[in-house]
């Protein structure tokens, strides 16, 4: 079996210190595996220099020839979405924003044609996104929500059968059409191939594709890949030290990846920063998943005077419905109740 990376990158993004980072942690615990990178012309030429630390870890380099007019994005998910085609033999696709955890060989067994996890470890009805997938598959005139899941493409298993490149086609062929509506994102048309085609797809446990992010935790002890990044958390930090920009910018600057990098490769399960808290209640994740909440933050990281304003009135109004609350409990029952 073989392990896929798609990576399109200039020297001004990251996309390529993830991938060395990604593919060091694979050979790091399987040393002997086919590496197999695809890549644009533009990357190909650009992979030089501190950019070519990566060259000891891939097996083969496959440049896919695309449209000249197409952007960045636009040319990795075209890449990404007939990577089938390309590639001869079963693979484990895996996005560039990834540390390996464990053995990944035992997919092979399985006996399964393609496979993936839930997007979030969620089901779309308790997904934290669910109006953005809705209004997506509204605006393409896809069904794909109906089956209450969204896959997430981060992490690909797929044998090499006719079918399973047909399946490819298609999804090629839906992120095409979805590109022409201005919808650039691959998974609504990866999950609408899954819809049309269920009895080629299994569902994969959270470990192979640990989202840890969200709802990732009860995967963490078991997993076998590490998926860090979310869109979502654009406004956000990752609590996983080795997905700190800090990390990257080094690898960029130098061309190797840090000793003390190398040390969280070796127990990558433990690599969180030392302060963070575990959100859980519907209410609570409720608020953070509004727009209010997104707000405040971007005015803490803009505007820190204004939010520091708003966070003292918000105070006042704290006290001040506290002070009601309670009065109201004594009414009631004799002030059993407290309010905190």
């Amino acid at each position: 079996m073989q392990y896929l990376y798609v990576l399109v990158s200039n020297p001004k993004d990251m996309y390529y210190e993830q991938f060395f980072l990604s593919v060091t942690s694979l050979r790091l615990l399987m040393p002997n595996v086919d590496v197999i990178l695809l890549c644009d012309p533009k990357t190909r030429e650009n992979l030089t220099e501190k950019r070519s630390g990566y060259e000891e870890f891939v097996s083969r380099i496959v440049v896919v020839d695309v449209p000249v007019d197409r952007c960045q994005i636009e040319v990795s998910r075209w890449i990404k979405t007939s990577m089938r085609r390309h590639v001869r033999g079963d693979f484990l696709f895996i996005d560039c924003d990834t540390i390996i955890t464990d053995d990944l060989s035992p997919i092979a067994k399985m006996g399964i044609k393609i496979g993936g996890c839930l997007d979030k470890h969620s089901f779309i009805d308790r997904h934290s996104k669910v109006g953005n997938i809705l209004e997506r598959d509204r605006h393409l005139g896809f069904v794909s929500h109906l089956s209450n899941r969204h896959i997430n493409s981060g992490v690909i298993f797929c044998i090499d059968t006719p079918e399973t490149c047909d399946f490819f086609d298609r999804w090629h062929e839906l992120w095409l059409f979805s590109n022409s509506k201005n919808m650039v994102r691959d998974q609504p048309s990866f999950n609408m191939a899954i819809y049309e085609n269920p009895s080629f797809f299994t569902e994969l446990d959270g470990t192979w594709n640990c989202q840890v992010s969200f709802n990732g935790l009860p995967f963490l002890s078991d997993s076998r890949i590490i998926h860090y990044f979310a869109s979502d958390l654009v406004q956000h930090t990752s609590p996983f030290i080795l997905a700190s920009d800090d990390i990257f910018k080094k690898i960029k600057e130098t061309g190797i990846i840090p000793d003390k990098v190398l040390k969280l490769l070796e127990k990558p399960k433990t690599a969180f920063v030392s302060e963070v808290r575990i959100v859980a209640g519907e209410d609570v994740l409720h608020i953070l998943n509004s727009h209010v909440f997104e707000t405040l933050l971007l005015l803490w990281r803009k505007i820190p005077g204004f939010f520091i304003f708003f966070n003292c009135l918000s105070f006042v109004g704290k006290k001040i419905a506290k002070f009601i609350l309670v009065r109201t409990s004594r009414k009631k029952d004799g002030g059993i109740k407290y309010y905190n």
